[in-house]
């Protein structure tokens, strides 16, 4: 055996012996078993990891109602803590998927409907010069349909309340991935409700499926579990705080909670009318963004909230989140219930997504992570 094949076989042996993968089980009708992650894959894993420089990470598979985690590495690369299975990752864009859910499950109550404009339910001052973004509607901010921008300007900037939106074709028309939209339909909802879009979650979906750590805003006294975002070249970046809640963007959360959200409200529909729930699994837009085409843009489509993979007839739901320092995905099967939720604190964590997804999903393509690099 050569030197080379001797230290790899040396560093899996140590990885797997040192390395927090178990899981503990969790209330049956809560979320699924846990077991181990067995020892080779978790080194792969690992091996994974470290070929693209992903200083920490979280990894929850779940597959026949049996549940593996994974705490990988560091919350900051320059000595930090371990990452545990309470440390908090930005989820980035996965937050939106929280909104799709919450959305619905106010269109279940009659407190709106899809299809009626936004703008008859409240005015936004955003859109009071614009005729198309008065013409918004919650299905077409769910599908990518409303014609804005992503965004007008950073969404953290605290101007963006008081910035005109613009639109870049007629509402309804076609795709074009928006955070806009998200946005304005969350602040078209605590208006109907009277709630702070942080409360509204935590009352719709953190208090009722176990998920205690995530937060849309930043809470001073959990600032020791967040995790550090990090640089192409490993380079520490600053702690970012969220001082006003986006619907959009702005979730904080563990691999684990968010898994234990896809299995009951994506794939058991907790909480949703048998409707409502298939309208999370249901194509609703092409998703073919004509500003950045893409060869697999066939295989992608788009739900109310939640992104489309078909290939070779199979459909799975996913998602993907892209902050500075911080890549997420998740993928659902919706018939089986398979799912896989991967948080870094990396900005090279894209990179990692289609080897972590064969290694745990199985052998594919997976045109999603194609389509999600091509937009990012």
């Amino acid at each position: 055996m050569g030197k080379n094949k001797r230290l790899s076989c040396l560093l899996a042996a140590v990885l797997v012996l040192l390395w927090p993968a178990a899981v503990h089980a969790m209330p049956a009708d809560a979320t699924p078993q846990g077991v181990a992650v067995d020892g080779a894959r978790a080194a792969a894993f690992a091996a994974i990891m470290q070929r693209h420089g992903i200083p920490g990470a979280q990894l929850v598979h779940v597959r026949d109602g049996r549940e593996q985690a994974i705490e990988y590495g560091r919350m900051r690369a320059d000595g930090g803590r371990a990452v545990e299975a309470d440390t908090l990752f930005q989820a980035a864009s996965l937050s939106k998927v929280v909104g799709a859910y919450v959305t619905l499950r106010l269109v279940d109550r009659g407190l709106i409907e899809l299809d009626r404009p936004l703008w008859e339910y409240w005015p936004s001052p955003r859109a009071k010069d614009n005729p198309q973004a008065r013409r918004i509607t919650a299905r077409m901010v769910l599908n990518h349909t409303t014609g804005l921008k992503n965004w007008e300007i950073s969404p953290s900037n605290p101007a963006i309340d008081g910035t005109p939106l613009q639109s870049l074709f007629e509402a309804g028309a076609r795709y074009s991935y928006s955070g806009e939209g998200f946005y304005l339909l969350q602040r078209t909802l605590e208006h109907l409700t009277g709630r702070r879009w942080e409360r509204l979650a935590r009352e719709e979906v953190f208090d009722v499926f176990g998920m205690p750590g995530s937060r849309y805003l930043t809470d001073p006294e959990s600032a020791a579990r967040n995790a550090n975002g990090h640089g192409r070249d490993g380079e520490v970046l600053a702690d970012r705080v969220f001082g006003w809640e986006n619907t959009a963007w702005t979730l904080v959360t563990t691999a684990r909670e968010y898994s234990r959200f896809l299995q009951r409200a994506l794939y058991r529909g907790e909480g949703l009318t048998p409707a409502s729930h298939a309208l999370l699994k249901t194509r609703s837009s092409d998703a073919e963004d004509q500003a950045v085409p893409v060869p697999v843009d066939p295989h992608i489509d788009w739900s109310l909230g939640v992104g489309l993979e078909t290939v070779e007839g199979r459909t799975r739901l996913w998602h993907w989140g892209d902050n500075p320092g911080f890549k997420a995905f998740f993928m659902l099967d919706p018939d089986s219930g398979e799912s896989l939720v991967l948080l870094t604190n990396s900005e090279n964590g894209m990179q990692a997504f289609k080897e972590v997804l064969r290694l745990f999903l199985g052998p594919g393509e997976y045109p999603a992570v194609d389509w999600a690099a091509a937009q990012s």
